[in-house]
């Protein structure tokens, strides 16, 4: 990645909201699967595959940490549990280089993120409410 890129895409992460963030946790995620899928559907390049179903994994599990269960309650809860399920699932797909339970947590995250983008769209469409989530030092999300 060129510095000019890696600068931008750092001052986009930045400057987002935390719904924003949400959502590029998300599509990093998706990428990655889709990545992790490619390699897997041709049989070559295991170890690339690795690699995207590792990354995935690891983006989950931001989204697992960011959990607030004493704010998100019950959803939250759910949360955690769905996440949970995802990285295992991703992880059998590792383990097996079978690409189905990769496309189940795939139409899982594609969901979820349709639904943060909207979230994130709604709070982030009042410039009061941007500029509160853009200057808020707290990231607790509730799922």
């Amino acid at each position: 990645m060129s510095d000019a890129h890696a600068q931008y895409k750092e001052t986009q992460i930045l400057t987002a909201s935390p719904g924003k963030l949400i959502v590029m946790l998300y599509d990093g995620a998706i990428s990655s699967m889709q990545a992790a899928c490619e390699f897997i559907t041709k049989k070559e390049h295991y170890d690339k595959a690795n690699s995207q179903l590792i990354k995935a994994q690891e983006i989950i599990g931001e989204l697992l940490s960011s959990l607030d269960l004493k704010v998100g309650g019950d959803f939250a809860s759910k949360m955690q549990s769905l996440y949970a399920y995802m990285i295992k699932r991703l992880m059998e797909a590792n383990f097996k280089k079978d690409k189905e339970p990769v496309l189940e947590v795939l139409k899982y995250m594609q969901d979820l993120r349709e639904s943060w983008a909207i979230a994130a769209q709604k709070t982030g469409s009042d410039p009061k409410q941007q500029e509160a989530n853009n200057s808020s030092s707290n990231f607790n999300i509730s799922g």
